[in-house]
């Protein structure tokens, strides 16, 4: 060949390699052959090719035969010249066939070790997984399972096939037996057409049982009496229905078991009771939809489906529609949407919801997670655009690429100067187990600008959180919800956030390692030490300090970007919290528990973490919160950001400049929340979703006294960083239950009440008032971070929590009142005093309007349960605001009164109506002489005082407002509250129902004291005559309390001559006999009941045995 060796040394290699002898002499390698890297194991039912050549492989050796023809002509025209660039290629060529070789082999030994879902029906397995319903077709180490560790399910295939068997025997001998009543039944009813009627067989009362369907749940038959043969049949059916009976008796108990088990949290065993009340009773919806809930808690997706798929089979076939068992059916729907979800199913995981729906169209939860899941699906086909784009100018390169011939390829090796990664040396070619982490080598600059782009491109986000393939156009049989396995356990590629959170995990599996947080070893086991010991630590080690802060960073740009992209890092909850007890990574940490804690998803996953594991992760976040450390108060690097302040002001030599640069590094300082501000936020949150976990309540609880202690330090007004979030914390720990609401109770009502007090201005000089009036004087107009500007909303958080004090716990009423809480709260019901409050603190999120609104309710709880307690003063500000309040409110009313979708707005004035309302209707019914104050109604004996005669009283007893405008309003308000259609159950306690009910009962009193003596002049012109029809419509199509509050004003307006004719035109007596009647007759019936049990012993045997059934008692 002219005498170049080089190119034939490389030649012979590529014929060598290419066109071995070996290659088509022999059969392509078998699976038993590409198990070489598994221990000898005898293979069961694996796939041989019988000798043959594979199609694919010898089209293989045809391309590698004309390739090399290719070369040798190439070289012998002398076109190829280049040799480096020939070696080269090769080697490229043969890595490449070197890694379809190698993923080809780790393929064969997943499908070997990992074995195929099955059920143990066939003969091509060896042993089969009872735990797991798995099949493998080898011998396993120790012969466990290797997804769920465990061998004692572990079966033969000898073993299964003679359980199958067996099973079979019994089913045959079932559906024989039932065959032959069944034949015989229908041979006697054929009998009976051929015989005469006689007087002693009862040949109607056969007709009352009839075998409609193939079982035999029917009761019992009626049979003749007189035949041995149907009263032999008769015995074997009851002997049937019995041990149906017990088999249902025993799965309920199951199911209990279950149930205590999912309390505890042992989840893997409730899975094993609801798996045992199954095999008694296949058909329990109950067991199905509870197994799948437990299994959704351990992340077994596909299991959970499966579960799921169950109940809606069966309800398919059996019954018609999803009606009749909603509530399983629901839960089926949303917890196998919550598995789709996680299995990033978005639009099988959509359907289910809004089949959910379909069933409670209210069900709050589930609308939601069906937006939220309608938002994922929109980005999954966003990347799919995305793809398409990205694919289309690479097509377009390879095409000119391959038009223009051969290339010049040149591999230049990377500058010495490049920016290594982090980690030094350690991280440099390492060749443990943590050396496959994507994040760790990036080099600093390219972490920087992937942060940079996570956070600024929202399409740099969703392609950092898609997954790609497995995708299926139908994965539902047709003309069925039931969604097929199958297609559901197709893998998708994973994408980098899931690697990013198996990073989190190997992470935090080091730092629990590095803790001490292992197994102990036994006490007769003596661990021996080597010398690769150090090295794993020293590279444990430098995996947590390079990989954790990237972890962090990254998590936190995705949780804080949207809902969607939140709920995608929650999987990473269980494996960051831990990492909470390192001082480096404390802050970042806390940081990415507060953003996860502000979306619902991951709060509630944060919740059920630390239900199941309190110590150490409650447990740090209530120490943060207690101690008063200054690594806990301020804020990150605050203290030496100051230092450096204070040396540059000492070098500078003084000066107000060098003041003002000092003054502004320190606020710029105070930016960042402190440890203590994001654990108090966090912890308040995650009390708000685990308010429905007992498991959560039930570990709280142990922390309760030390954490409501705490925050209750942290109500102080100067405090203006934490007594907000403290605030907000104590409004969720309300929802906890009585134990937590009397902890509250005790230690927390004079601290709220003396912080909003001051906070809004309305404390006495010894108070922190002054000190807070000046500082938002000092700091008026300027939105700095750490001044009281940054209050953060506290005010409304100080109400908030005092209204749900007030509604769990109604005795404190009176020592809030005692405290002056109702003189604060009628001061914030004034607009203009609010907008001075909100506008004393800009840089705050609360408006004056929520400030406002949130003082309505509280003197509206207030006075409902303290309705003497407002001074006279107080009084007459409070019906002046609520006149002013009530101006136009007609307007509204008519809006939401016309049904259709209601504006926001007038939902908001609806609520504050109904607030205004109820509390004249307070002031007018329970207030002792406010009627009298507001109508002007003279005392009949009256002391003149010498003030009064000498004319120098101060006081007035004018009414603050006139009671004819007020009472004008007020009609007219009425006037448009006539509904369109009848109320809907869900809409029964609205606003709009409530406001109904209110007025009646207001209008209810004043229509009585118009019957009365001396009645005065304003009360006396008030005329209900134009509401009369109106309110007796309202109370034909209103519900419930409401509905009773109507009747009682029609009764009312009935009984005053000025409104009999009326109503009895607006058949208004016949709407309320109609209504009140199955009320009275129900009255009546349990007044007879009661009087029975006193004076019928039988009847009150009969009532105890039957309370006995509903506590099911024996």
């Amino acid at each position: 060949l002219g005498g170049r060796p080089v190119l034939c040394r490389s030649l012979a290699r590529s014929v060598g390699q290419r066109l071995g002898p070996s290659r088509v002499a022999m059969a392509p390698a078998t699976e038993e052959e590409a198990l070489a890297v598994l221990p000898p194991m005898p293979v069961v039912g694996g796939p041989n090719q019988g000798g043959q050549i594979n199609n694919s492989d010898l089209n293989e050796w045809v391309e590698d035969v004309d390739e090399v023809s290719a070369q040798i002509k190439g070289i012998i025209d002398g076109s190829i010249t280049d040799f480096d660039t020939f070696d080269a290629q090769f080697e490229i060529k043969q890595r490449a066939k070197q890694i379809r070789q190698e993923e080809l082999l780790a393929r064969r030994n997943k499908f070997f070790l990992y074995g195929v879902d099955g059920k143990g029906e066939g003969e091509r397995y060896k042993w089969w997984c009872k735990r797991c319903f798995v099949e493998y077709r080898i011998d396993l180490p120790q012969n466990s399972c290797t997804r769920c560790k465990q061998s004692d399910k572990m079966m033969a295939q000898e073993a299964r096939r003679e359980e199958l068997l067996g099973k079979l025997g019994d089913y045959k001998k079932t559906r024989a037996s039932h065959q032959w009543r069944k034949d015989k039944w229908l041979r006697w009813k054929k009998s009976q057409k051929l015989l005469g009627k006689s007087r002693n067989i009862n040949y109607k009362a056969w007709e009352y049982w009839e075998p409609d369907t193939e079982s035999e749940d029917e009761g019992d038959p009626i049979v003749p009496r007189d035949n041995p043969e149907f009263m032999a049949m008769e015995m074997d059916m009851k002997e049937r229905h019995k041990k149906a009976a017990d088999k249902a008796k025993t799965a309920e108990k199951c199911r209990q078991r279950g149930n205590e088990c999912m309390k505890s949290g042992d989840f893997v065993g409730a899975i094993e009771h609801y798996d045992e009340g199954l095999e008694y009773k296949r058909d329990n919806k109950a067991l199905w939809t509870n197994k799948a809930l437990a299994e959704l808690k351990i992340f077994r997706w596909h299991d959970t489906v499966a579960s799921c798929n169950k109940v809606i089979e069966y309800t398919e076939i059996f019954e018609d529609g999803f009606k009749k068992s909603a509530d399983p059916c629901f839960k089926a729907f949303t917890r196998r949407a919550a598995a789709l979800r996680a299995l990033h199913r978005w639009e099988e995981a959509a359907e289910d919801l809004e089949d959910a729906l379909r069933l409670f169209p209210k069900d709050r939860e589930a609308r939601d997670l069906l937006e939220k899941t309608k938002a994922a699906l929109a980005e999954s086909k966003t990347v799919e655009d995305l793809e398409k784009a990205e694919a289309a100018p690479a097509e377009e390169e390879v095409e000119e690429v391959v038009r223009e011939g051969p290339v010049r390829i040149e591999i230049e090796e990377e500058s010495s100067d490049e920016e290594a990664p982090e980690g030094g040396a350690a991280a440099e070619g390492a060749t443990s187990k943590h050396a496959g982490s994507a994040l760790r080598s990036l080099s600093r600059k390219d972490y920087k600008a992937l942060l940079k782009g996570l956070g600024k491109d929202e399409s740099e986000r969703v392609k950092f959180c898609a997954r790609r393939g497995g995708k299926n156009d139908s994965i539902k049989k047709e003309d069925s919800r039931k969604l097929d396995m199958r297609q559901i356990e197709e893998v998708m590629d994973p994408s980098k956030l899931d690697e990013l959170i198996k990073d989190a995990e190997r992470a935090g599996m080091l730092w629990k390692k590095r803790q001490g947080q292992v197994v102990p070893l036994r006490s007769d086991v003596k661990y021996l030490s080597s010398t690769t010991d150090k090295d794993e630590d020293d590279e444990a080690a430098s995996f947590l300090r390079t990989v954790v802060p990237r972890v962090l960073g990254v998590l936190h740009v995705l949780s804080s970007s949207s809902d969607h992209h939140c709920a995608l890092t929650a999987p990473a909850v269980r494996h960051v919290w831990p990492l909470i007890t390192n001082n480096d990574w404390r802050h970042a940490v806390l940081e990415l528990l507060f953003e996860w804690s502000q979306r619902s998803i991951s709060a509630k996953s944060m919740a059920e973490f630390a239900g199941r594991y309190p110590d150490p992760h409650l447990r740090t976040l209530v120490e943060i919160v207690s101690s008063d450390s200054k690594e806990n108060m301020l804020p990150p690097g605050f203290e030496e950001r100051a230092k450096q302040a204070s040396d540059r002001r000492g070098g500078d030599g003084g000066g107000m400049d060098g003041l003002d640069s000092v003054f502004d590094d320190m606020l710029a300082g105070l930016s960042k929340s402190s440890a203590a501000e994001l654990a108090v936020s966090a912890l308040g949150n995650i009390c708000l979703a685990g308010q429905g976990l007992p498991v959560f309540k039930e570990q709280l609880a142990t922390f309760r006294d030390e954490l409501v202690t705490a925050l209750s330090k942290q109500l102080k007004p100067m405090n203006w960083r934490l007594c907000g979030r403290a605030a907000g914390a104590v409004c969720n720990l309300l929802r906890l239950g009585d134990t937590f609401a009397a902890a509250v109770e005790e230690k927390c009502t004079k601290p709220l009440v003396i912080a909003l007090r001051d906070e809004v201005g309305e404390g006495d000089e010894s108070s922190a008032a002054p000190m807070m009036k000046a500082m938002r004087e000092m700091g008026a107009g300027m939105n700095m971070p750490g001044m009281p500007s940054s209050a953060d909303g506290s005010a409304v958080r100080l109400i908030n929590a005092l209204v749900n004090l007030l509604t769990v716990r109604q005795g404190c009423a009176q020592q809030l009142v005692d405290l002056g809480l109702l003189d604060i709260g009628v001061s914030l019901m004034d607009f203009e005093k609010a907008k001075t409050c909100v506008a004393a603190r800009p840089g705050s999120d609360e408006t004056p309007e929520e400030l406002t609104s949130r003082a309505f309710t509280l003197v509206a709880r207030l006075l409902t349960r303290a309705p003497g307690a407002l001074s006279l003063a107080r009084e007459a500000q409070l019906v002046r605001l609520l006149h002013a309040a009530l101006e136009g409110g007609s307007k509204p009313m008519r809006a939401v009164s016309k049904g259709g979708d209601a504006s926001a707005a007038d939902q908001e004035a609806i609520e504050r109506l109904e607030l205004c309302v109820r509390i004249v209707a307070v002031l007018m019914t329970k207030t002792p002489g406010a009627l009298d104050r507001l109508t002007e109604r003279a005392p009949r004996i009256e002391e003149v005082s010498d003030e009064t005669a000498l004319g120098t009283s101060s006081s007035s007893s004018a009414a603050p407002v006139c009671f004819r405008d007020l009472s004008k309003r007020l009609l007219d308000i009425a006037g448009a509250s006539r509904p369109s259609g009848h109320v809907d159950p869900d809409e029964a306690s609205g606003p709009a129902s409530r406001l109904r009910g209110n007025l009646a009962l207001l209008f209810g009193a004043l229509c009585e004291a118009q019957m009365g003596d001396s009645v005065p002049p304003s009360l006396r012109e008030l005329d209900f005559s134009p509401i009369v029809e109106t309110y007796i419509d309202v109370m034909r199509k209103e519900r419930g309390a409401v509905q009773n509050n109507i009747g009682v004003f029609v009764t009312k307006l009935a009984q005053n001559p000025r409104y009999k004719q009326k109503v009895r035109d607006a058949n208004g007596m016949e709407s309320l006999h109609q209504i009140q009647l199955p009320k009275v007759e129900a009255q009546k019936a349990e007044a007879a009941r009661k009087h029975r049990m006193v004076t019928n012993s039988d009847a009150r045997a009969a009532e105890i045995t039957r309370l006995k059934g509903l506590k099911g008692m024996d």
